[in-house]
């Protein structure tokens, strides 16, 4: 096989490997130059159409880039975001309030050491400290909740 069907296969096997593998585009710019090269001798050594050929590539990646870009704000061509909203009536449900326990006391199950488990009106609850180390069998209070993180306190009971 010819050295230029090398490179071209070089090439090609360089820019594969810059889709599969993250990276800064050294794959992808070794691959470029590696089809170039074989385009090159391909054509004939003719060095104008090697340059054809090389902006040929660069306006390839200059439009798939833009379409990188672009085209993901439009949600038909995002795979990657749910655009439907899902309802209470569909089954839906969010996250359970617990505002209400706020000034609740307990008793620590576990360790706090800030999170575990403590015992409040014969429910089991997880939660955090702020930050405090508590012993196990502690009196605790619960100072604030935010969404499902629920923040007690150790009391002098």
């Amino acid at each position: 096989m010819p050295l230029e069907y090398y490179f071209m296969l070089a090439g090609l096997v360089l820019l594969l490997i810059e889709f599969v593998v993250p990276g800064f585009g050294v794959f992808g710019v070794s691959g470029m130059v590696c089809l170039t090269v074989g385009g090159f001798y391909v054509l004939g050594g003719n060095a104008w159409a090697a340059l054809v050929l090389l902006a040929v590539y660069l306006f390839l990646v200059l439009v798939i880039t833009l379409l990188c870009v672009y085209l993901p704000k439009e949600s038909k061509y995002n795979p990657f975001v749910l655009w439907t909203r899902q309802k209470n009536s569909e089954g839906y449900t969010g996250g359970k309030n617990w505002s209400m326990l706020v000034g609740k006391r307990g008793t620590a199950l576990t360790t706090l050491r800030p999170a575990g488990t403590i015992l409040v009106d014969g429910k089991r609850l997880d939660v955090s400290s702020q930050g405090d180390y508590i012993e196990k069998s502690a009196p605790v209070i619960i100072v604030r909740v935010e969404g499902s993180k629920i923040f007690v306190e150790q009391t002098k009971e």
